[in-house]
């Protein structure tokens, strides 16, 4: 019989017995699903382990690793369904909810992973040669109560400081090392008719990073470990208020390209504000260098466009290493899934994923993954970005998840919202404290 690779499936259809009704994200509607996607072959029934992916940038890599899985091994056949991300966190609930799903599925790790794995449907991973391979830091946010639920299987991604070099040579200015230092350089900039910094904010994720990192910076990672265990009042902690005063500083200041508002970062044009010399930095997530590479490879190529970590705050508490953002995209195996397809995605993930061949197609993108055999492969391509990346990553304490991913999706939609209001200056960061600590569940 023969095995098909790849399914590329909708993310909700018709419901599975009426019996589950979960509140979908964002959209009022009630997440459903469908035949198309088989949930039970996928626990365990059918010769083929049933394996979720992601569609993005990066999935080429996991996809091809499949693809070699079933050419090794037609005896133990894994078929990938891929999906897009809208939906789909709500379609993984319901079919992890009904005893269904992948035997091997994707996710971001962080606090939706730590429902699954207290409600008994993730299983650990204990074999070395998978979890030893990988970076300290990027396995953090699946690891509870000292064991790993998740294997990483895309690139790691730090948000850095991306800077155009030669407008800072323009100006006769270096990057900042300290938050008063950027904020010093915000008129250095404007007196010369360049936007200190470049900020999709229509697309609201591009500001988090802010909030991550002052918070970070100012009152240390205990601050969001409390918002994310639900404790009372978590977020009157006061570096919260003090990281929402210095954004909104920020924000008066003119630190932004005037009109950030309306910028979405999927249209490029936050991008190109840095390489076209608009714009001096952004702040942003590391794979935003892979994306400026393809749409301007000749200003990569002079050298111009660089990176340096986000400022230290002065007397702040927290750790100048410590990082914020996406540690990588995880899979994790399903406790439901039979024991003969557990030990098929097992053999799989130590195998396949992150080998030699599979770092080399990430580093072919200008993405870094996170495992120490990397550095090998970087040395010799001379990458100075992926070195930075990697390093940044051996060295931090701590590695933060993006906050929009590290708490629940209700959460999450009122940060992302009030966040918004407040780098519009539509709400004060007191009334923001005050909305975000209604949203903790601490029954």
């Amino acid at each position: 019989m023969r095995w098909t690779t790849v399914r590329r499936l909708r993310a909700t259809a018709a419901i599975v017995g009426g019996a589950l009704v979960l509140a979908a994200c964002g959209s009022g509607a009630t997440p459903q699903l469908g035949a198309d996607s088989d949930p039970t072959s996928a626990g365990g029934s059918g010769e083929a382990a049933i394996v979720w992916g992601l569609e993005g940038g990066q999935s080429a890599s996991y996809e091809a690793a499949v693809e070699r899985w079933n050419a090794a091994h037609p005896d133990q056949p894994i078929e990938l369904q891929m999906f897009g991300n809208q939906g789909y966190q709500d379609k993984l609930r319901i079919a992890l909810g009904a005893g269904q799903g992948p035997a091997l599925l994707f996710n971001w790790g962080g606090a939706a992973l730590k429902t699954y794995v207290d409600e008994g449907y993730i299983e650990p991973i204990e074999d070395p040669e998978i979890t030893d391979r990988y970076l300290p830091a990027v396995l953090d946010t699946v690891t509870f109560d000292g064991k790993v639920y998740g294997a990483a299987i895309n690139n790691i991604q730090p948000v850095v400081v991306l800077y155009n070099d030669a407008v800072f040579r323009q100006v006769g200015a270096e990057p900042p090392t300290t938050w008063d230092e950027l904020l010093d350089l915000v008129p250095v900039f404007k007196a010369e008719g360049i936007a200190p910094l470049s900020l999709a904010g229509q697309s609201k994720w591009p500001q988090l990073p802010y909030l991550g990192y002052l918070v970070d910076r100012i009152g240390g990672p205990d601050v969001f470990d409390a918002v994310i265990a639900n404790e009372p009042d978590a977020w009157s902690d006061p570096a919260v208020a003090q990281a929402l005063t210095e954004i909104q500083e920020l924000v008066r200041a003119g630190g932004f390209v005037p009109d950030y508002a309306s910028i979405a970062y999927e249209t490029g044009a936050a991008d190109a504000l840095l390489y076209t010399g608009r714009a001096a930095m952004m702040v942003v997530l590391s794979q935003a260098y892979s994306n400026v590479k393809n749409a301007a490879p000749e200003f990569v190529e002079s050298g111009d466009l660089k990176a340096v970590p986000f400022p230290a705050y002065d007397g702040g508490a927290g750790d100048p290493a410590n990082l914020v953002g996406n540690p990588s995209n995880f899979w994790s195996v399903n406790a439901g899934a039979s024991d003969e397809h557990k030990a098929t995605v097992l053999a799989f993930l130590a195998e396949q994923v992150m080998n030699d061949e599979y770092i080399g197609e990430i580093l072919d993108r200008s993405a870094v993954p996170g495992v120490a055999t990397a550095r090998d492969q970087i040395a010799e391509r001379d990458d100075t970005f992926a070195d930075l990346v990697v390093g940044l990553t051996e060295a931090a304490p701590h590695f933060q998840l993006s906050w929009d991913q590290a708490i629940n999706p209700s959460q999450a939609e009122q940060l992302t919202t009030q966040l918004d209001r407040i780098f519009l200056l539509e709400t004060t960061p007191e009334e923001f404290v005050t909305t975000m600590n209604a949203t903790l569940d601490t029954k």
